[in-house]
């Protein structure tokens, strides 16, 4: 049997991090933190596939977690995707500039996330 990919979602918001679970588990090994700065401690002991990421988190933002990541070497490439409810197009451009995967707009439909999950870790 093939091992899950591992998926990291970064998220203050508990209510998202327990819907991503009830979308994602069984088909992946779901990791959850609830800021940037447990998800950077996270990576920094761990090996994972993939990062759902908010960006407006308190403390250290999501613009700021992809900053700090791209100066960490092993997970340059990790692909990002950036899931948020700010649409505002100055907002998806900023995301888009940090080279993430997608951005992918709240409210989250399952088979959309699953869909682009599996685009990302195949690319």
């Amino acid at each position: 049997m093939d091992e899950k990919k591992i998926v990291l979602a970064v998220d203050d918001n508990l209510q998202q991090l327990s819907e991503y679970k009830t979308m994602l588990i069984p088909q992946y090994d779901l990791r959850v933190v609830k800021s940037a700065s447990e998800a950077l401690a996270f990576i920094i002991r761990n090996k994972l596939d993939i990062i759902l990421l908010d960006i407006e988190m308190p403390n250290i933002n999501g613009f700021e977690f992809l900053n700090d990541l791209m100066r960490t070497t092993s997970y340059k490439n990790t692909p990002i995707i950036v899931v948020s409810g700010n649409s505002g197009q100055d907002f998806v451009d900023k995301a888009k500039s940090f080279k993430v995967f997608d951005v992918l707009i709240k409210p989250v439909k399952p088979d959309i996330l699953i869909s682009m999950i599996e685009k990302a870790l195949a690319s």
